[in-house]
């Protein structure tokens, strides 16, 4: 029983990952593709890979990072902008509050950037998980979402298969429980008819003796 309630745990939490993910997908090819967006933020909160050595030794080429919106950026944060479409992710050297203007660097760089205003910027850096970023990579081409989607219909698929035969299996059982059961009530229906016969297995004379002697 343990072992059937840890599989259709793992069912469930595999069904609710695989429609995220599959939301995921969605958004990002629609924010991408119709609103030219090549960073989705929802909630205000997005994922990024890095693409260049620019900022090593603080993040690396392939790192995947989470980047949140904050309301205000100081010098030292690490943000991440748009130019072209494409994110940048560098770290901050100047700004002007009142002005709203900044400018940025890769701290591998010897040159700064140009000078941006801050409402063109995604977010602060607030977590990395080195080398992981091309799975996500991948995943945000055409080909990887079109992989993904087909591999999550086929685990749907087998899902249901499996769902399917775990039903039939039970059925089964319940079958052969029945047929156990009826099996039990013959056998001691047999044992109570046999203890009303004699030893010998003949059945005991119901007839009245005839005490009076013959003359």
């Amino acid at each position: 029983m343990k072992k059937n309630n840890g599989k259709k745990a793992l069912k469930i939490i595999a069904a609710v990952l695989g429609v995220l993910l599959a939301l995921y997908c969605a958004y990002y090819l629609t924010s991408s593709f119709v609103f030219g967006d090549s960073m989705p933020m929802p909630l205000g909160v997005g994922a990024a890979v890095v693409l260049t050595g620019s900022m090593e030794p603080a993040l690396s080429a392939n790192d995947l990072i989470i980047v949140k919106r904050a309301s205000e950026y100081d010098i030292g944060d690490v943000v991440v902008y748009s130019t072209q479409g494409t994110p940048v992710v560098h770290r901050i050297i100047e700004i002007d509050k009142e002005s709203g203007i900044l400018t940025t660097k890769g701290d591998a760089n010897n040159t700064a950037d140009s000078a941006i205003s801050v409402s063109k910027v995604k977010g602060r850096v607030v977590f990395r998980v080195p080398g992981i970023g091309v799975i996500p990579r991948f995943v945000r081409t055409v080909p990887g979402m079109i992989m993904t989607l087909v591999a999550l219909f086929v685990l749907l698929f087998l899902s249901t298969q499996s769902k399917k035969k775990t039903a039939e299996e039970t059925e089964s059982e319940n079958r052969i429980d029945a047929m156990l059961q009826e099996i039990k009530k013959l056998r001691e229906q047999t044992e109570e008819t046999g203890g009303e016969r004699g030893e010998d297995g003949s059945a005991e004379s119901k007839e009245p003796q005839n005490n009076e002697k013959e003359e």
